[in-house]
C-alpha cells in the first residue's frame, strides 16, 4: 500500500514539474515584460511593437512576445533616458554622458552620431514627423542643435526655450511657415516653435515641470504631456489643456498603430484607453 502511495506521490510530482516547466517560459516573459521599474520612454517600431526603455534595459513588446534589444556601449556608464524614432522608422537612443546613437536593424549594432557634439550631455531628442534625416538635440546650456543628414554633423540652430527642456517632440501639425512645429516639454510648462526657431513662446496655461510629451499622429493638433505623473491633453494644438484621469502615475507615452495612445507608469505597467475611455493592459 505504501509502495502504491509512493508512486503515486512520484507520478503527481513528475506531471506538477512537467506542467510548471511549460508555463516557466511564459512567467519569465512577464517578469522580463514587466519587471516594475517605471518605464523611462516609449515607441514603437516598423512592425508596431513596443520599445520599452526603463533602467534595466530596452525591450520591444508585441502581443506575449517579448525581446531585448541589448543597449550601446558606454565606456563612462551612462545610461539613456531620451528615446525618439525617425520617419523612416529608424530607432535613436539618447542620454547625457551617452550622446546620441541610431540603432542598425541589419546588423543589430548602436552607431554612435556624436562626432560633431560639442559633448555629449544630452537631455532630449526628437526626429522630424516627415523629413528622415533630420534630427534635433537639446544640449541643456549648449543650446538646440539640428541634423539635416541622420546625424553626421551637427550645428546649433538655437538657444531653445527660457527653461530647461526636460522632453520634446516634432509635429507635422499644420501652420508654421516651415515644416513643422516643436513641442518642449519644459520645467514651466508646454514651449512652442515652428521649426524655423523662429520664436519661442507658451503653448497654453499649462504649469508645472513636463516630463514627457507625444502628440497623436493621425490628429496632430492632439498633443499629450505629463506633469508629476499626471496626463494632460491638447486637442487644439496645445492652446487649452485638460486632465485626465488614470490610475496610475505615468512616466512615458507613445501612439501605437494598433493600441493609440500607450502609456508607460511609474509601476513599469503599459496602458490604453479602450473605446469606453477606461485604461486596460497593454500585452499582459
Amino acid at each position: 500500500m505504501k509502495a502504491m502511495v509512493y508512486r503515486l506521490n512520484s507520478a503527481v510530482s513528475r506531471l506538477f514539474l512537467l506542467a510548471l516547466v511549460a508555463v516557466m517560459p511564459g512567467l519569465v516573459q512577464a517578469q522580463s515584460a514587466n519587471d516594475g521599474q517605471a518605464v523611462k520612454a516609449l515607441t514603437t517600431d516598423s512592425s508596431g511593437a513596443l520599445l520599452v526603455l526603463r533602467d534595466s534595459g530596452l525591450l520591444a513588446v508585441e502581443g506575449q512576445n517579448t525581446t531585448e534589444i541589448p543597449l550601446p556601449l558606454s565606456d563612462s556608464g551612462a545610461q539613456p533616458r531620451s528615446m525618439a524614432k525617425g520617419a523612416d522608422e529608424s530607432l535613436y537612443l539618447a542620454g547625457p554622458g551617452l550622446g546620441i546613437w541610431r540603432y542598425d536593424n541589419a546588423s543589430e549594432r548602436w552607431q554612435s552620431l556624436n562626432d560633431t557634439l560639442p559633448y555629449l550631455e544630452i537631455k532630449a531628442i526628437a526626429a522630424h514627423a516627415t523629413q528622415p534625416d533630420t534630427l534635433y538635440a537639446y544640449l541643456g546650456d549648449g543650446g538646440m542643435f539640428r541634423s539635416r543628414d541622420a546625424g553626421a554633423e551637427w550645428v546649433k540652430v538655437d538657444s531653445g526655450p527660457r527653461e530647461p527642456v526636460q522632453a520634446f517632440l516634432h509635429s507635422d501639425m499644420p501652420g508654421s511657415m516651415e515644416s513643422g512645429w516643436l513641442f518642449a516639454g519644459t520645467t514651466r510648462g508646454v514651449a512652442r516653435s515652428m521649426d524655423c526657431f523662429c520664436f519661442w513662446g507658451d503653448a497654453g496655461e499649462l504649469r508645472g515641470t513636463v516630463s514627457a510629451i507625444d502628440y497623436d499622429p493621425s490628429a496632430p493638433e492632439n498633443v499629450y504631456a505629463v506633469i508629476e505623473g499626471q496626463l494632460h491633453h491638447s486637442s487644439d494644438g496645445g492652446e487649452t489643456w485638460a486632465g485626465l484621469e488614470i490610475p496610475q502615475a505615468v512616466t512615458a507615452l507613445t501612439f501605437s498603430p494598433t493600441e493609440g495612445l500607450v502609456v508607460g507608469t511609474e509601476n513599469g505597467d503599459l496602458l490604453s484607453r479602450n473605446a469606453s475611455g477606461e485604461w486596460v493592459p497593454v500585452h499582459e
